[in-house]
């Protein structure tokens, strides 16, 4: 089994009431997004996936996010953007784009602080 994985920072803001007022004001934070990739074999080049493609990918994914109100953007509408359906977001967008067919897995934690972080698992 083999595991690559690639880190990347961002911020993002959110609320989590319909409305902005002083008891759910617009909170910020800098999110740290771990992606892990899973496969029983390299592919044809030995890698589990060309880092670049990943780093592009993944550059193209949070720039849908990235200082935005995630309330506002297309992947929350009608839901509160909680850590856990955040990292889902994440990790499914990431299932999309990537064409990996040799994958197993793949796992999305996200960080909100240096305390706080949710996992989302993908089995292939």
């Amino acid at each position: 089994m083999f595991t690559l994985a690639f880190r990347k920072q961002f911020i993002a803001h959110h609320h989590t009431a319909p409305q902005i007022d002083a008891e759910h004001p617009l909170r910020s934070h800098v999110y740290l997004l771990e992606v892990m990739l899973e496969a029983e074999e390299l592919d044809s080049e030995g890698m589990v996936l060309n880092l670049d493609e990943l780093e592009a990918e993944l550059d193209d994914i949070v720039a849908l996010y990235r200082y935005k109100n995630l309330n506002e953007t297309d992947a929350f509408k009608g839901r509160i953007p909680t850590l856990e359906t955040f990292a889902q977001v994440l990790g499914d967008s990431i299932d999309e784009s990537l064409y990996a067919p040799h994958l197993t897995a793949i796992s999305v934690r996200l960080w909100r602080d240096e305390k706080a972080w949710a996992l989302y698992d993908i089995e292939k």
